[in-house]
């Protein structure tokens, strides 16, 4: 990690004002208290290196049958900069039953990197999760990698063109557990951490239902004897809203809560502790007055003087020590100025450098990020007709930088469904550093004002941040450091004994790729019992088999590939029917699915995968796999289904191939193990489709029996929808399938099939050139998104020019560009385009 900078002028104020700011190491010998603490935050920081990936979007809103442009920044954690430590991103679309439905892995240069998403057909329409990661980032948490919720609307032409909703429960229990989970999350939060006796409190207090998103509701502060201690409170922006009150000896309070639907139930607040300290801050334009309080046991001595820590990623600033009693409380002044923008960490020490309180607050010097103007040249356009757009950075004095950054230009409509959609500033400088969802998080930036500043604190007595923990910071312990940073295509896991409670060191591994080469590899297991196998040689997808033994010969371990962090449970919320959508998402839908039905006009194979199999005749058992399990290629079922795992015939030593040589009419099986062909009714070689993956013959030769849940064999017109007229055979793994428990109740042992994705050649967007030579142009695909350019950056002056065409259709456009500057500063800006129909 490069080392901290601090400009000579914050550093002069921080003396002038009693602060000293982390510019140098003491020696040890030398330290105080706080110095060491601060070296302490100093090292971790250093040792953990952070990174934050965050993805430009070319609208907010898209439909089923269309495409996500995206654009992505890798930077490091403290200064955000574009210096990351990978050189691997993952980019996973996540569905709302919390399955990865596509995925991207794209190299990162110099922490940037771009691409696309299909939305396909097949998808059903609602909310999804699309997300972003590095190996590394894991090492902070799962709950760090980057996130974002978006709206899928129904718009394919080969879909139905309206979705109803989930049904409910049914039954008693259904209904039980319904009432449950619907039930709104209503949590209390004390300024500072503790309530204590005597002492005045702050409260803060957030209202969510099951997704995630804030609640209005008003209330009433009861103690044990329910006798009322607050007449009321109530919830402000996002379910969120704060009170004040002071905790009497002996008692328990809870909050009487009126729901939005009218009825009422009670919550509890945290307990009330009979000693301790308390944390205030409150903020002025140019400072925050920081305020702690001590009570303590009764007849207990005074305590030794309190100190106040602050920090924003890693920047340390500190005053002098103070007294405290129970009669006069330590304050501090704490400048603005000397912080970097972001969220700000007040953590209060005992006089033995023990951690007692800790407060967030958000520091804003100046504008969230540096301004990005966009200029098209025309206050208007006709179709077809050519943009340029002119685009110009600069910082809060006006002055030119240089930035990376991406551009796209969509329906303003769109953005309007979304308009405090996160951008890179609220990103890098809020969201990246808190758990769990932030709904709306552009509103803090969006427009500045006492009514936005006061929600933002809000949010910051209620969110979670937990990037470190100060008792291994206070011990010396260097942070958790599982997953390495990836600089090339990478296997990682761990093998685990059968009831995945203990590491199994000293596993000896194969690994079997039998495409695009073939490779077998050997390694064995750490301390930890994992594994890592890296540079692995791949083009476009690898199904890789692994086999683990224990150092003693056994089979009986599980093999856990690193496939992401989970895609968690928390419940997405439904979309409305289209009926009862906004106007402008009618509109959408309506033109995306236009766009999609003339371009299946003028490449109807691109429908093929859709083909009705539903007269075809089976002659063997139907449905061991279910119909909506991911595995399926295109979807598509029918064939000649032959179960495995239900045949007990099938835990032999036989590979597939020989298990199924004379069981399915038609097929033809040939040659020994390795070298076997095989034919359906005496046509060309079969396509094998593994777990959903086309692959060659080697990758199922090399599959036992007893690995194997099902296979499905196509004959002749079946196999049309996978576009083979040699007709199909597809093997679905038991590996593959997260719900299959083996006889024990767990996976299948000692192996795991893996499709490893190779990096992902982007696509480029659409950009037609027109001319008056071009007298009738085909149908312009694009109606959402007009231009997306995922690369720009500026000249020395801080400028650069975009040059695109219009389209068929016109309306109301908008440009939105962000990025970062080469010193790590956010960068965002949007501007408006007319363009005038036909």
């Amino acid at each position: 990690m490069k080392k901290m900078r601090v400009p000579k002028a914050v550093l002069a104020a921080g003396v002038a004002t009693g602060v000293a700011l982390m510019a140098f190491r003491p020696r040890p010998t030398d330290e105080t208290p706080l110095q060491r603490i601060a070296r302490q935050v100093s090292d971790y920081y250093a040792a953990a290196r952070g990174e934050k990936a965050y993805l430009h979007l070319d609208r907010p809103v898209y439909a089923t049958g269309e495409t996500i442009w995206f654009s992505a920044y890798v930077v490091d954690a403290s200064q955000h900069r574009l210096d990351s430590l990978s050189q691997v991103l993952h980019v996973d679309l996540v569905s709302a039953q919390h399955q990865v439905v596509a995925r991207r892995t794209l190299q990162l240069r110099g922490g940037r990197a771009y691409g696309d998403l299909d939305i396909a057909d097949s998808l059903a329409a609602g909310t999804y999760v699309l997300r972003a990661y590095t190996n590394w980032m894991r090492n902070a948490g799962d709950q760090f990698v980057y996130s974002r919720r978006l709206n899928v609307w129904p718009a394919s032409p080969l879909s139905p063109p309206d979705v109803p909703q989930a049904a409910a429960a049914t039954g008693s229990k259904g209904k039980a557990a319904a009432a449950s989970a619907n039930r709104p999350d209503v949590q209390f939060f004390p300024e500072g951490g503790y309530l204590v006796e005597g002492l005045p409190a702050v409260v803060a207090c957030k209202a969510t239902d099951a997704t995630g998103r804030g609640l209005d509701v008003r209330g009433q502060i009861l103690d044990a004897q329910n006798k009322v201690v607050l007449a009321a409170f109530s919830s402000r922006h996002g379910g969120m809203g704060r009170f004040a009150f002071v905790p009497g000896t002996g008692q328990r309070y809870h909050a009487r809560v009126t729901l939005p639907d009218g009825s009422t139930a009670d919550y509890p607040l945290p307990a009330v502790q009979p000693s301790g300290y308390t944390l205030h801050v409150v903020e002025n334009a140019t400072e925050f007055l920081v305020e702690a309080r001590y009570r303590g046991a009764a007849g207990a001595p005074a305590p030794g003087p309190i100190q106040l820590m602050t920090q924003v990623r890693g920047v340390v600033a500190y005053p002098g020590p103070r007294p405290v009693s129970p009669e006069a409380p330590a304050t501090w002044r704490m400048p603005k100025k000397n912080y970097p923008t972001g969220i700000v960490h007040f953590t209060l020490f005992d006089a033995q450098g023990a951690p007692q309180c800790e407060r967030l607050a958000f520091v804003q010097n100046g504008a969230p990020g540096l301004k990005i103007t966009l200029t098209p040249d025309q206050p208007s356009y006709g179709p077809h007709a050519p943009v340029q757009l002119n685009v110009r950075v600069t910082d809060a004095a006006g002055q030119p930088v240089a930035t990376n950054f991406s551009v796209a230009v969509s329906d303003a409509a769109l953005s309007a469904l979304d308009p405090n959609a996160e951008t890179i500033a609220s990103n890098l400088l809020l969201t990246s550093d808190l758990t769990g969802y932030v709904e709306n998080p552009g509103y803090y930036f969006r427009n500045q004002s006492a009514a936005t500043a006061q929600a933002l604190d809000d949010l910051l007595l209620t969110q979670g941040w937990r990037r470190f923990v100060w008792k291994e910071v206070l011990a010396g312990q260097k942070p958790p450091l599982t997953f390495s940073p990836e600089t090339a295509l990478s296997l990682t896991g761990q093998v685990v004994s059968q009831n995945g409670n203990r590491p199994i060191p000293n596993s000896q591994l194969t690994f079997l790729q039998t495409r695009p080469e073939r490779n077998i590899i050997t390694a064995t297991t750490d301390a930890q019992g994992r594994f890592s196998f890296i540079g692995i040689p791949v083009r476009d997808t690898a199904v890789i088999t692994l086999q683990a033994r224990r150092a003693q010969g056994g089979t009986n371990v599980l093999i856990k590939p690193d496939t992401g962090p989970p895609t968690g449970n928390q419940p997405l919320p439904q979309l409305p029917q289209l009926s009862a959508a906004p106007a402008a998402v009618a509109t959408f839908v309506r033109r995306s699915r236009q766009a999609q039905a003339a371009e299946l006009d003028l490449h109807p194979e691109k429908a093929i995968r859709n083909i009705n199999l539903g007269n075809v005749s089976v002659t063997a058992k139907r449905a061991a796999v279910p119909r909506d399990d991911p595995r399926r290629m295109y979807g598509a079922t029918g064939g000649t289904v032959i179960d495995f795992a239900n045949d007990p015939t099938a835990n032999s030593s036989l590979n597939i191939l020989q298990f199924l040589q004379g069981r399915v009419a038609g097929l033809t099986i040939s040659g020994s193990p390795p070298n076997m062909s095989a034919q359906i009714r005496g046509g060309g070689t079969p396509l094998f489709i593994l777990d959903g993956i086309k692959v060659d013959i080697d990758a199922i030769t090399n599959l036992n029996t007893s690995d194997v849940e099902a296979v499905e064999v196509f004959k002749g017109a079946e196999a049309a929808i996978f576009g083979s007229s040699g007709g199909a055979i597809a093997v679905y793994t038991k590996r593959a399938n997260p719900n299959y428990k083996g006889p024990d109740n767990n996976p299948a042992p000692g192996i795991a099939t893996v499709k490893l994705p190779g990096f992902y050649a982007a696509r480029e967007f659409y950009q037609p050139r027109y001319n008056a030579l071009l007298t009738n142009p085909p149908a312009d695909p694009r109606t959402s998104t007009l231009y997306w350019n995922p690369t720009v950056r500026t000249n020395a002056n801080g400028q650069a020019e975009l040059h695109f065409f219009t389209a068929d259709g016109g309306g109301t456009f908008q440009a939105v560009a962000e990025g970062v500057s080469l010193e790590g500063m956010p960068a965002l800006g949007s501007g408006t385009m007319v363009v005038r129909g036909k």
